[in-house]
C-alpha cells in the first residue's frame, strides 16, 4: 500500500511516499481500506505527540474479537495516525473509534464530519448547553463552527455566531443562527456585553481572549482552538476548558442519525488527492488560515457529493 508521511514541517510542507505491507488487525481491531481522510488544524502540532485524524472507508478484515463491525461495512471515525502523521491507503482502528458512515454523505464529507462534528459535540456537552442558554459560536461558517451552531439549536439554545464576511450570512442563517456578527468590521464584545452563557470558540488567539468579556456570571467558555487562560477564568469566576476531540462510537452514530434525519448538515469544503503535491497543497492552505478549518483528502477515486 502507499503511505505518505511528512518530510518537512517548515513553512513549505513536503511529503515522502513509500510502499508498505498491509497491516494485520489485532484482536480488537479492523482493517479499513481508506477512501478519505482529513487535514485538521492540529496537524501542525505533530511534535506534541500522536495525532488523531478523521477517516472514512470500508472494512476489509477484522480481528478475532471484533464483533460489532464486519467486512464490507462503510465506516468513519477518528483514529491514531501516529506521531509521524502519515496518510495511507489502509489503516487499523479499534471498533470503539468507528461508526457506520452516513449513507447520505460521500467519504470525503464523512471524514470532515468526524473531524469537525466530534469536537463541536464534545464542546457543547462539556458546556452543558441547554434551552436556557445564550450561546456564542465563533466562526459559524467554518467546519467546527457550523456543527456547533446546528447542535446548539438542536438543544434549543439561542445561538449568536461570528462570521468573517457578509458572504457567510446566508450560510449561518441556513444553519439556524439567531444572530450573526461580522467580526471583521464589528466588535462582538462591545455588541454583546456580558450577555452570553456559553462561548464555543473555534478561532483561538485574540478571539479566545476577548471572549471572556461577553460571559455572564457563571458562564462557560470552551475552545477547540487552544487553551483558555485559567488564571483569567478563575479571576472572573467562569468555567473554561480546551477541547481536544476523542474518538467516540456513540457520538459518531448520533451524528450519522441526525444527518440521516436531515436535522444536521455536513459542511462542504476543499478536497485534495492523496499525493505528495496534494498533501502539500492541503497543508499549505491549512497553514494560511484561509481554509475552512478542516480539509478532506480523497484516497482513490473521488465520490460526488463534496
Amino acid at each position: 500500500m502507499r503511505v505518505l508521511f511528512p518530510d518537512s514541517f517548515s513553512d513549505t510542507w513536503s511529503f515522502k511516499e513509500i510502499n508498505a505491507p498491509l497491516p494485520v488487525p489485532g484482536e480488537y481491531e479492523v482493517l479499513i481500506e481508506l477512501r478519505a481522510a482529513s487535514v485538521h488544524p492540529a496537524f501542525q502540532k505533530l511534535h506534541n505527540g500522536p495525532l488523531l485524524t478523521a477517516i472514512a472507508g470500508t472494512i476489509t478484515d477484522t480481528g478475532p474479537a471484533a464483533t460489532r463491525l464486519q467486512t464490507g461495512d462503510e465506516v468513519y471515525g477518528l483514529i491514531n495516525a501516529g506521531a509521524d502523521g502519515s496518510y495511507a491507503e489502509y489503516a487499523l482502528a479499534r471498533e470503539t473509534e468507528l461508526a457506520l458512515k452516513p449513507r447520505e454523505l460521500s467519504y470525503e464529507a464523512a471524514a470532515v464530519t468526524a473531524a469537525a462534528g466530534l469536537p463541536a459535540w464534545q464542546a457543547l456537552a462539556a458546556a452543558r448547553v441547554s434551552s436556557r442558554d445564550r450561546v456564542l459560536v465563533h466562526n459559524g461558517a467554518g467546519a467546527i463552527g457550523s456543527f456547533a451552531v446546528q447542535l446548539a439549536k438542536l438543544r434549543e439554545a439561542t445561538v449568536i455566531t461570528t462570521i468573517s464576511s457578509d458572504a457567510d450570512l446566508d450560510a449561518v442563517w441556513g444553519l439556524g443562527a439567531d444572530q450573526a456578527i461580522n467580526s471583521s468590521g464589528q466588535d462582538f464584545a462591545a455588541i454583546l456585553g456580558q450577555s452570553i452563557d456559553v462561548v464555543i470558540d473555534t478561532a483561538g488567539g485574540r478571539v479566545l481572549d476577548s471572549s471572556f468579556a461577553v460571559l455572564a456570571s457563571g458562564g462557560r467558555l470552551f475552545s477547540t482552538a487552544g487553551p483558555p487562560d485559567p488564571a483569567r477564568a478563575a479571576q472572573q469566576g467562569v468555567q473554561a476548558g480546551y477541547i481536544t476531540p476523542s474518538a467516540d462510537a456513540f457520538q459518531l452514530s448520533e451524528l450519522a442519525r441526525l444527518i440521516a434525519a436531515r436535522r444536521l448538515k455536513a459542511p462542504a469544503g476543499p478536497v485534495f488527492p492523496l499525493s505528495e503535491e496534494g498533501l502539500q497543497s492541503a497543508c499549505e492552505l491549512q497553514a494560511s488560515g484561509k481554509g475552512p478549518g478542516i480539509i478532506a483528502i480523497t484516497i482513490g477515486q473521488r465520490e460526488p457529493g463534496l
